[in-house]
This record gives C-alpha cells, sequence and structure tokens, in this order.
C-alpha cells in the first residue's frame, strides 16, 4: 500500500492531535463518518467524499443551459 501525499499529511495531523490530547484522535474530524478503514488511505478517501459534498464549487446536479430559439420569419 502506497499512502497518499493527503493520507500522509492527514496522519501527521492526527498524530499531532492524539499527542496534544492524550488520547486517539482517529474518528474525530468531520470527515470520518465516511471512512471506510478496509481501504487503502481510508482518511485521504473520506476527506475527498466530505469535500465533494461540502464544497459549493462541486456541482451536485448536471447544468442545463437553455436553448436559443430563432424566430420565425413571416
Amino acid at each position: 500500500m502506497k499512502l497518499t501525499k493527503k493520507q500522509m499529511e492527514l496522519d501527521k495531523i492526527k498524530w499531532e492531535i492524539s499527542e496534544s490530547m492524550g488520547i486517539d484522535a482517529c474518528g474525530s474530524f468531520e470527515f470520518c463518518p465516511l471512512c471506510d478503514k478496509s481501504l487503502d488511505n481510508p482518511c485521504d478517501r473520506a476527506y475527498k467524499k466530505f469535500k465533494k459534498q461540502t464544497d459549493p464549487k462541486t456541482p451536485t446536479q448536471k447544468k442545463t443551459t437553455a436553448r436559443k430559439t430563432t424566430a420565425k420569419k413571416s
């Protein structure tokens, strides 16, 4: 298993918070409910899912454009 850059970043953050709080911080982030620990890079995957759900720039539905109609000539 090769760790992604984001997974390594999140692991470092989890470790630092765990050390400062004196408890395991795994499961305490807002994206953790989307985590599947049976997969590779679970934090990275959960984070991406969370961002996709919460980022207003991410389209949730396919936008349709209005069709222009030409006026009939008499």
